[in-house]
């Protein structure tokens, strides 16, 4: 039976929503290989990179390996070479064909970047809240006086509120940055494959936005190897910046 494009969609739609509904709320390694699993199958499907008449068993095997991760107790798979295994043995060898194209380096890096980019976010939110935490208690001790000091010898007084807002204007330049890095990690490497990209015609667009993504990463070489090391190093030197002690 041949279906149009747009209905197969639907079928395939309809049975990754129950991996989804029992996929565990953690958005770790294993959530995002899932998730990258299940784009190939509904992008590649939909671009005519793989045949419709395996989708439903790859889908089904999808399925079986986050049902069965979310059991109690049950282990993550955490890279592609112990991901895929589960999927070969709940979809059978035809779930090797969601392969093409595509590497265990892109979809590291693809997850990491997923991951980091989850984490800048919590960081920032948490940075919003002290830095308002600051303000209202500037605020409120805008007549407070405290002493100052320079070179460990007491200086002007000071207004405590004027104090803490200057606290603050050091976290709201920590904000900048946390918001210029998300740009730069808010990327897909998906698509990349290894170090020479691939000239299988992926829809590299599709799968970035599937994933939340709102740009590619455009060097394969870059992807793999430089962006996906220095992205963790700029994360790591903004909260170094925003624990440095202030006195």
């Amino acid at each position: 039976m041949i279906l149009h494009r747009s209905t197969f969609a639907l079928l395939i739609a309809a049975s990754l929503n129950c991996a989804a509904a029992q996929q565990s709320p953690v958005r770790d390694e294993f959530f995002w290989l899932a998730e990258i699993n299940k784009a190939s199958l509904v992008i590649n499907t939909e671009e005519g990179l793989l045949d419709k008449s395996l989708a439903p068993g790859i889908g089904g095997g999808i399925v079986k390996v986050i049902h069965d991760a979310s059991q109690p107790g049950a282990k993550r798979a955490s890279t592609v070479i112990t991901f895929e295994p589960l999927l070969i043995q709940a979809g059978g060898p035809e779930v090797t064909f969601l392969h093409a194209g595509r590497s265990s380096q892109d979809m590291h890096a693809t997850y990491r970047a997923a991951i980091l980019r989850d984490d800048m976010l919590k960081l920032a939110d948490q940075l919003n809240k002290t830095s308002l935490t600051l303000v209202k208690l500037a605020e409120k001790h805008r007549d407070t006086i405290v002493p100052n000091y320079t070179n460990g010898v007491a200086a002007q007084p000071n207004s405590y509120g004027h104090y803490l807002l200057g606290q603050a204007a050091g976290l709201e330049r920590d904000a900048q940055r946390i918001r210029e890095a998300y740009a730069r990690i808010d990327r897909s490497p998906m698509g990349t494959t290894v170090l020479n990209g691939t000239s299988w015609p992926l829809n590299r667009q599709r799968m970035a936005q599937y994933l939340g993504f709102s740009a590619l990463v455009d060097n394969a070489y870059d992807a793999g190897q430089v962006s996906s090391m220095d992205e963790p190093v700029e994360a790591s030197s903004i909260v170094t910046s925003i624990a440095l002690p202030s006195v």
